[in-house]
């Protein structure tokens, strides 16, 4: 019995004491009133996703109105979250009882996702320790204390890593991909090039083996993934789209200011408007019709903007938003343990993506039947998924957060003997047998 306890139970000892580290953010949260209905409903985007969940919930409408009207708004908010918050809103309506059910289905998914990848690796549970530091990765757990959408995306696409390293050879393919795919774009659109680039590699794997499994999966992620732009279509009649803050967006990763005073944590702040000055009089008229012609115009103004601008003014500011995007250091002081720690482990991801660099270097053929090599397929899916949407649009230490959960387990999986070895230190010796 003390032989037992000295084993089994300290390694899941270990595994509770990870997982109650986001209680205790959570405690913290809960001291600072940030679970009080003032103050969760006046906190910016969280707030939306709250009243949109709640309008789901109430007139089973997408709407933040409080009412059975359908807001132009509200897609603003792409809708994966809000359905899911709206289904917690079924069963409670307070603050905290909300914040707790997001926990517990985090902690849920996130357990299920380690134990696959357990039981697909066939090991023993002391051998998936390391993984379990995923629960205190300082980028997730901010974001898991509040009802933004980074955090459930970053275990959505920890999953679809999971059962994408899972595949090989005889298996190579899963319905789970490309549903998890098109979620994952759902849930937060900024993964869009990642997620496409990762697609992209499963269906090439199967596409000389099993090409009708590559047109099935290709269509079901595609019916998916339009399902909203044309729900979106069919309510307001003003064309596809995926949200309505797209214009936004483009403007604030393109205007004159951007090469000299782009940060990697104010990206998301920055003056949509400034684009505006580029767009016709005649046309600004209707900026304030509905949110979707003021999305227009934004895009339209940035459209002519970089159309004025030379190519190495265009050049300078991609090369501004890149070093921004790979910079592990906040570009402006973001004080906080968490913050902190967060730079440490932001360092730990470019290492991992020096790895790949070394990887690619080699030039080794990739073996689907090598689990490492699958690692590093995802972590190239992330590099260019990054670098595209960086140019594209714009990044930041927030929008980078939905692949920190991935980045570690990529890094643990790669860099796992050692880290074991430091992890082994902590435990009896001759535990091989007991778990």
């Amino acid at each position: 019995m003390k032989y037992f306890f000295s084993k089994n139970w300290i390694v899941l000892l270990i595994i509770i004491s990870l997982i109650s580290v986001k209680f205790y953010y959570l405690y913290l949260s809960k001291l600072n009133n940030s679970y009080k209905d003032v103050a969760a409903y006046n906190n910016g985007d969280a707030s939306h996703y709250l009243r949109i969940g709640k309008n789901i919930a109430d007139y089973n409408v997408y709407s933040d109105t409080n009412s059975s009207e359908a807001s132009e708004l509200a897609t603003w908010r792409p809708p994966f979250w809000p359905f899911i918050l709206s289904f917690f809103f079924r069963f409670t309506t307070d603050v905290l009882n909300l914040i707790f059910l997001k926990s517990i289905l985090e902690i849920g998914l996130i357990i299920f996702a380690l134990l696959k990848y357990k039981n697909k690796s066939k090991l023993k549970l002391i051998y998936l320790l390391p993984f379990f530091l995923v629960f205190i990765e300082p980028q997730y757990l901010k974001y898991s204390v509040t009802f933004l959408s980074e955090s459930l995306t970053a275990i959505l696409i920890l999953l679809l890593t999971i059962y994408f390293i899972s595949l090989n050879k005889t298996k190579n393919y899963h319905i789970a991909i490309p549903i998890l795919s098109a979620f994952i774009i759902l849930c937060h659109p900024v993964s869009i090039f990642f997620v496409v680039t990762l697609f992209i590699i499963y269906l090439i794997f199967n596409l000389r083996s099993n090409f009708s499994i590559v047109l099935v999966h290709g269509i079901l992620f595609s019916l998916l993934l339009l399902a909203w732009p044309y729900r979106n279509q069919a309510t307001f009649n003003k064309g596809l789209y995926l949200t309505a803050s797209q214009g936004a967006t483009l403007s604030k990763g393109w205007n004159e200011k951007v090469a000299k005073e782009f940060t990697n944590t104010d990206g998301d702040l920055a003056n949509e408007t400034l684009n505006l000055k580029y767009v016709d009089d005649n046309l600004l008229k209707d900026i304030d019709k509905s949110i979707l012609t003021r999305s227009k115009l934004y895009l339209e103004g940035t459209k002519n903007f970089i159309n004025s601008i030379s190519f190495k003014e265009k050049f300078n500011i991609v090369i501004k938003k890149l070093r921004s995007n790979f910079n592990p250091f906040p570009e402006k002081p973001k004080p906080g343990f968490l913050e902190t720690l967060s730079i440490l482990f932001r360092i730990l991801y470019v290492f991992t993506f020096l790895q790949l660099i070394f990887r690619v270097i080699k030039k080794n053929k990739i073996d689907y039947n090598s689990k490492d090599d699958k690692i590093y397929l995802v972590i190239l899916a992330v590099f260019v998924g990054q670098i595209i949407m960086s140019a594209y649009i714009y990044t930041g230490l927030r929008f980078n957060s939905i692949y920190s959960l991935t980045m570690l387990f990529c890094f643990i999986q790669l860099n796992y003997n050692f880290l074991f070895k430091l992890m082994s230190k902590i435990l009896p010796s001759k535990h091989e047998n007991e778990i």
